[in-house]
């Protein structure tokens, strides 16, 4: 704001009677428009002259380089406006900054209106103009001419800072000095009048506003509030009679930074309760006056009893974690939510001695005598659990992401037939291949326990099964009637399979209702870290947030984002790996073998690559996202041709014309032949069928067993391979092995092509590299050399990176994901470079 002085002509004469005019309400003789944009000039020092006289002010401004001039004309009660602009909002805007500007000399020239030289006889000269004289017609003519004391009190509101007006007498009567509905000066003389003319000019000044509500001034803008307690308020001490409320005194240090703190304790229902304290503690924050500081974000509040503040950017999270909790029926969290929310760390929450004994008790593993487990059981395994069954108890729910081969079958086996509710059934959902599975390793471990397939036929005089499994697929079509039953446990096995929480069978898991539930997998994050949100909104809903709130977060700051999944995940997730926990088991060597291409296969990979990019353009990101299907579709001919041209549909080819099955046949002449089992895999079942038939050319005598996905028996030809003590070939689809299989009698296995996720072709791996294996395992990845599998090959990598970053909390992590599409961008031309 400009406050560069205007030149100003006046008498005392002038001034008193214009201080009585102004005393009224003049901003109504003027329109909204006139009045916006006259305290705009006003603001801006526009006004160059004032001269006041006894009927009318006379205005000047310079605007630019224009002269403009206003005559404000007062008869009687009235107003009425004279302009040379011949814009008439113009005009009206120059009238009311003059107005303003007499206001601030009423409030610069208080002392003479005050009468500090009352005590002198004024001279013949300036008899008329006199500010003591009482014009005849006057109000106060023949009053009393005592002069009560001007007291303001200063006091705070959340709406701003409140100046409140009064009258004191000698006796210390303390009566309104402003009325009520208005605001207009309550006075027994002119002396008292001229006050309170001064104070309203000096409050309109610094931005006060007469407000009914309070019967004060009011003052809402926060930033000018600081400004007016620390360098105004101090003048007008020094001219009238102040008082302080007790809360006025909190703003002299400005705008200040609370920090809360968390104190959580149990709910009357059981639930999680935050409450928020601050003030070292002393005090705690309303619960609708800490929504409404986390709404404002960095813009501050004013807080009668705090002064004006704002929510620190670490309070500021902790508060919108707790906002995005789910609350149960009570209103409270779940309990496991104070992980989600806190972590372990006892700096940043203060417990009640109930919820640390609770959290204590979960986190601090104690020996439990009482917990009779299956005798056989590894020591890892029997601390899984151990763990599960300490979770348990606590009300909170698990996953169980031990790498494959570990036995997480045979945990909840001990587990359930340890801590079972007789009276009440448990659920195992698993994918089809695995059913029989999960009742044979029950028949094994625990022939005590009665377990079938869910809705089986049985007699009438059959008792109750005490473990029902279940498929995916009949999940889904059954979801009705199970969301109506209620379980002991409820497992879902392989949990990566609904992974996407869009999916029917994602949703159909959720709506399962148990006491108790557990997720088994041993590929937690396949792709990105939503892979992960469906298995704990199944376990324990809302203690990841919403699915909108998980995106969006991850969006704004992946590296904060992964830390935080990691704390929120770390105390439900119990994660070994082999090398970790199974020391017995033997090495385990990965090898990648370069596989050149020959003439025909490169003469046909660049003939697909000139047609794509004919078709696509160079962008292969806006090729996905155009026709997603179509280029998809072009990435897997180009796959296909790298590893064999005669997989592609219109092709025919000889086996010399792949020179990935020509390295193969010279890797199995060495293997094969000193004795060894082999398993070769590819997702390509045609790929399989070809490197059948050129084994049973190349070794007509060698035992050869198939498992795809046509195979009715999955069961048979793995039993067969298993059991043979002869060399002998296990060809698998990646999808086949993906569940459910073990092949731990080979030693050497093959990976024919590569496959965007790495945790397909380690699921294939762990298939032979598990418990029960007794020799050092060789495994060949195999990649045809200058072409797209190259690339894939650094995809893994990424996704591989971004698995150890959220579970296993490595530092090698990438801040950001690369999505799919955005890894493809540059597949052709990696080919086409080659």
């Amino acid at each position: 704001m400009n406050w560069k002085g205007a030149n100003r002509l006046y008498s005392r004469r002038s001034l008193e009677l214009w201080s009585n005019r102004l005393s009224s309400d003049w901003e109504s003789g003027f329109g909204a428009d006139e009045i916006k944009r006259g305290r705009t000039l006003y603001k801006h020092g526009e006004v160059s002259e004032i001269s006041l006289h006894d009927a009318d002010v006379i205005v000047n401004t310079r605007l630019g380089s224009v002269e403009s001039y206003s005559v404000v004309e007062w008869t009687g009660s009235n107003l009425k406006v004279r302009s040379s602009c011949s814009d008439p909002i113009l005009g009206g805007a120059i009238a009311v900054a003059g107005m303003l500007e007499i206001e601030e000399l009423l409030a610069d020239e208080e002392l003479a209106l005050l009468g500090a030289d009352l005590s002198l006889e004024p001279s013949d000269s300036e008899e008329e103009e006199s500010e003591g004289s009482k014009p005849e017609g006057s109000p106060f003519a023949g009053q009393d001419a005592v002069v009560r004391k001007l007291h303001l009190v200063l006091d705070t509101h959340f709406k701003g800072l409140i100046c409140e007006a009064y009258w004191l007498s000698e006796d210390g009567t303390r009566v309104s000095a402003l009325s009520k509905e208005d605001g207009a000066p309550r006075a027994n003389n002119s002396e008292e009048r001229g006050r309170l003319i001064m104070l309203a000019a000096r409050a309109r000044k610094s931005h006060f506003s007469y407000s009914p509500e309070f019967g004060g001034y009011l003052l809402e803008n926060l930033r000018e509030i600081v400004y007016f307690i620390q360098s105004v308020w101090p003048t007008w001490k020094s001219r009238f009679s102040t008082e302080e409320r007790e809360n006025v005194k909190h703003i002299q240090a400005g705008v200040v930074e609370i920090k809360l703190k968390p104190k959580a304790s149990k709910s009357v229902a059981g639930g999680l309760d935050i409450k928020w304290i601050f003030d070292s503690g002393s005090k705690i924050l309303d619960a609708g006056l800490a929504d409404e500081l986390l709404a404002r974000g960095e813009e501050p509040m004013l807080v009668p009893e705090l002064g004006v503040v704002k929510l620190s950017e670490e309070s500021q999270r902790a508060l919108s974690a707790w906002k995005e909790v789910e609350p149960d029926e009570n209103g409270s969290g779940q309990l496991y939510q104070l992980f989600s929310l806190f972590g372990e760390g006892d700096d940043e929450v203060e417990l009640s001695e109930e919820l640390a004994d609770w959290r204590s008790g979960l986190l601090n593993p104690r020996p439990d005598d009482e917990l009779k487990l299956l005798e056989g059981l590894r020591p890892y395994q029997r601390q899984g659990v151990e763990w599960m069954s300490r979770l348990l108890k606590h009300d909170c729910h698990c996953l169980l992401a031990d790498e494959m081969g570990l036995g997480k079958t045979v945990q909840i086996i001990a587990l359930i037939l340890a801590e079972r509710d007789e009276a009440r059934s448990s659920l195992v959902v698993c994918p089809a291949s695995v059913v029989p599975v999960w009742i044979s390793e029950f028949a094994k471990f625990a022939p005590e326990i009665r377990i079938g397939r869910y809705g089986q036929k049985k007699s009438k005089k059959a008792d109750p099964l005490d473990v029902q499994v279940i498929s995916f697929s009949l999940l889904r079509n059954r979801i009705e009637r199970i969301a109506s039953e209620e379980f002991d446990f409820a497992i879902v096995d392989e949990a990566q399979f609904i992974k996407n929480p869009d999916s029917k069978v994602s949703k159909s898991c959720r709506r399962i209702k148990a006491n108790r539930r557990i997720a088994l997998t041993g590929t937690p994050i396949e792709n990105k870290p939503l892979d992960i949100w469906p298995a704990f909104q199944f376990l324990m809903p809302g203690m990841l947030g919403s699915r909108a709130q998980f995106d969006s977060m991850f969006s704004e700051n992946p590296g904060a984002f992964k830390a935080r999944l990691r704390a929120q995940i770390k105390p439900f997730m119990l994660r070994r790996t082999k090398g970790e926990v199974a020391l017995e088991l033997p090495e385990k060597l990965i090898m990648d073998l370069e596989c050149p291409v020959t003439s025909f296969q490169a003469r046909e990979y660049s003939r697909i690559c000139e047609e794509g990019l004919q078709r696509f353009g160079d962008d292969l990101g806006n090729a996905l996202r155009a026709n997603r299907f179509a280029t998809l579709s072009l990435l897997t001919r180009l796959r296909q041709v790298s590893c064999d041209p005669h997989l592609l549909p219109w092709m025919d080819a000889n086996i010399e014309d792949s020179g990935k099955l020509m390295v193969l046949l010279e890797k199995l002449i060495e293997v094969l032949g000193t004795g060894h089992k082999v398993v070769i895999f590819s997702q390509f079942v045609r790929f399989l069928k070809r490197a059948r038939a050129m084994i049973e050319q190349s070794f007509p005598e060698l035992p050869i067993f198939e498992l795809t996905g046509s195979t009715s028996d999955r069961e048979a030809p793995v039993r067969d391979f298993q059991s043979t003590n002869e060399t002998a070939a296990m060809l698998v689809s990646l999808k086949a092995a993906s569940v459910g299989i073990t092949l731990h009698s080979a030693d050497y296995v093959f990976l024919l092509d590569p496959w965007w996720n790495p945790a397909v072709e380690s699921q294939a791996i762990d298939r032979v590299h598990r418990i029960g294996q007794t020799k050092t395992v060789f495994v060949y990845r195999l990649f045809a050399k200058g072409t797209i599998e190259e690339k894939i090959q650094l995809l893994q990598k990424e996704k591989q990176d971004l698995f150890e970053s959220i579970v296993s909390d490595s530092q090698a992590g990438p801040d950001l994901l690369a999505t799919g599409v955005q890894s493809l961008q540059s597949l052709l031309a990696l080919a086409q470079s080659k």
